[in-house]
């Protein structure tokens, strides 16, 4: 059941939630179950927020903050999500048909077995979502930017609305994101055209959809061995622990860097040879540093092991590591970023 507290705030308005919000960072929101048909809640703070199985039908959330948000088998129907920020978010079994998500950023969300019939995907950004055995029964993906998308053949596409699509995305240091690589390149897909090209795709090979293999998951930086038990998250066929490694991942990619995330390096130790890693090894203009994302495993207990890991690394030129905490490289990964250049630009000065 919802938490009753977080939903009577929610109840009174965007503006007093996002104030709470804003006072209390890092809060799990629990609105499980929770009624909120038709409720307007544009432009609320809702990510990480447990909304699975909760009614949103005719809500409005456009320009909404719902990224790594929980809505798994949340009705949806008929809701406003324009423009509304859905990266990583969790959308399997969620009914969205007739929900408008024109402009909404959909970037490795799961939407695998959603409904979205009828519903209005326009100038989305799907790119490296998963839409496994996800209805697309006249839905409209004109403008959607399907870069790296996962499809497979129980995804339903047959009847969608699709003029053209986009196959890649650019993002830029303001985090600005541009869709690129228009297909058709001239004109428009033929009514059924999309759909037809869909099928051959699964069947034969890639053309301008390309659909991610069921071996993908097997992605492996450089032969770092990952915790079985612990879940790993993809992003770009590179493995990374957390989805805030992934953040500053994205971040460094905007930024046009050069960088190996996760790799295990073969260097000198004081026992001799042996494979060190890090958990980012940056170039930046000719110069080397490391980026550690400290998260919950970072254990004052780990943390004599962490020098003399980082002293080896400085004995074999990398002037530059730097650790930052989870939340900050969470929240705000192009300022850790920029911050980090900046204690290159220092430290090899």
């Amino acid at each position: 059941m919802a938490n009753e507290q977080h939903l009577a705030i929610l109840k009174q308005g965007v503006e007093v939630w996002n104030e709470w919000k804003r006072k209390n960072p890092g809060l799990k929101v629990d609105l499980r179950w929770a009624n909120l048909t038709g409720v307007d809640m544009r432009g609320a703070k809702l990510s990480e927020a447990n909304l699975s199985e909760a009614k949103l039908s005719e809500a409005n959330l456009s320009d909404a903050n719902l990224s790594d948000a929980n809505l798994s088998d949340a009705n949806l129907s008929e809701a406003i999500l324009s423009e509304a920020i859905l990266t990583y978010a969790d959308l399997r079994g969620a009914n969205l048909s007739s929900a408008n998500l024109s402009g909404a950023y959909l970037s490795d969300a799961d939407l695998s077995r959603a409904d979205l019939t009828y519903a209005d995907l326009s100038n989305a950004i799907l790119s490296e979502s998963k839409v496994i055995a996800t209805n697309f029964d006249h839905a409209t993906l004109t403008g959607a930017c399907i870069k790296d998308w996962s499809v497979n053949s129980q995804t339903k596409l047959d009847k969608v609305v699709c003029e053209y699509v986009y196959v890649s995305v650019k993002y830029d240091v303001e985090g600005t994101v541009t869709i690129e690589n228009r297909r058709p390149i001239e004109g428009n897909f033929l009514p059924g055209e999309f759909a037809s090209l869909y099928k051959k795709i699964i069947e034969n090979t890639d053309l301008i959809l390309r659909k991610t293999p069921e071996s993908a998951n097997t992605a492996n930086n450089q032969g770092v061995q990952f915790n079985p038990n612990n879940k790993t998250h993809i992003w770009e066929r590179l493995t990374f622990r957390s989805k805030t490694e992934i953040k500053i991942a994205e971040a460094l990619d905007r930024a046009g860097t050069l960088f190996l995330p996760n790799c295990l390096a073969r260097l000198n130790t004081p026992n001799g040879r042996a494979n060190k890693e890090a958990d980012f090894l940056i170039c930046y203009n000719g110069k080397w540093g490391i980026l550690e994302v400290d998260g919950p495993y970072h254990t004052p207990e780990r943390r004599v092991e962490e020098q003399e890991r980082e002293r080896i690394f400085r004995r074999h030129g990398i002037k530059v590591v730097e650790r930052f905490d989870s939340s900050r490289c969470y929240e705000n990964p192009d300022e850790v970023v920029q911050e980090f250049f900046k204690m290159l630009e220092i430290g090899y000065s």
